[in-house]
């Protein structure tokens, strides 16, 4: 339902008809402000000592450990701070959207805390729509076609963000319903809203997986690697070369890990520009 309300809002507007849609004038301002307010916190010094957080607890524990530990992280590309600002400007588009649209929005923005163990975890969720708690995500088109798209599932399969863990804890600690996911490819501007259809059960694992991250990071536990090399293929067949997982690709702790590691083509390639991986020596 959110979905079609969404496609037809937008169907309307990129055609210019704007007989029957609703546009408030204060929402285009508080659309600007909110922008305004992500921009002062994108060019303003932030703190960065580690803590856990609602938007983290729910990630790969090493990451997590690595974190706490203070363990160097790998240099930010030179485009990052573009990312964040444009994920930054795609919630704000997307929840004036959500108004125009007409969606049932019944609260969002709310500071939350969950008590996990004898750790506070705090967070701010993003929008509630029919009492129901969802995140805002940008993405790219690789993500969008591959994991999104694909719904619910198709994020259980690559969920090295927590982004189900997350969600959990948002909803948890307000004793609320998971509504889900409203993602944008930000290279289209195409629209996937995915429901959280999170079983009782899985709802009670990704709790318990994030008591035991709290746990062994509070106390100090020894690193756990959760994500082994895997044997490289080309074409196939077996190269005898070892490669880090995609998991491992988006950390920001690779060196650590990994001192030999090395990000390099794919030596098998003979394409323009071969497939880039993180290789390694030994483990």
């Amino acid at each position: 339902m959110l979905q079609q309300q969404l496609e037809m809002t937008l169907d309307k507007l990129s055609n210019d008809e704007f007989d029957g849609l609703t546009i408030d004038e204060a929402w285009i301002d508080e659309a600007a402000e909110e922008f305004k307010a992500a921009l002062r916190k994108q060019l303003t010094p932030q703190e960065r000592d580690f803590r856990l957080r609602m938007s983290n607890v729910g990630k790969p524990l090493c990451q997590l450990q690595h974190g706490a530990m203070g363990s160097e992280k790998k240099r930010k590309d030179y485009n990052f701070k573009i990312q964040m600002l444009i994920g930054d400007a795609v919630e704000c588009i997307t929840n004036i959207m959500l108004k125009i649209a007409g969606a049932n929005i019944t609260g969002g923005k709310n500071q939350v805390e969950l008590k996990i163990g004898e750790t506070v975890v705090k967070g701010e969720d993003d929008i509630e729509i029919d009492h129901k708690v969802y995140d805002v995500k940008s993405c790219s088109p690789w993500a969008f076609d591959n994991k999104w798209d694909k719904g619910y599932s198709g994020l259980k399969l690559s969920d090295d963000f927590g982004y189900v863990g997350q969600l959990t804890g948002y909803a948890q600690a307000q004793n609320k319903e998971l509504g889900g996911w409203i993602v944008v490819n930000k290279s289209n501007g195409r629209i996937a809203v995915v429901d959280a259809e999170v079983s009782e059960t899985e709802k009670q694992m990704n709790l318990f997986k994030m008591e035991h991250n709290v746990d062994q990071v509070t106390t100090g536990a020894p690193l756990d690697r959760q994500f082994a090399p895997i044997p490289d293929t080309f074409r196939g067949k077996p190269t005898g070369l070892k490669r880090l997982t995609k998991s491992c690709e988006f950390c920001d702790f690779i060196k650590p890990c990994y001192p030999k590691a090395k990000y390099m083509p794919h030596p098998k390639s003979e394409a323009k520009n071969p497939p880039m991986y993180w290789f390694i020596e030994d483990d």
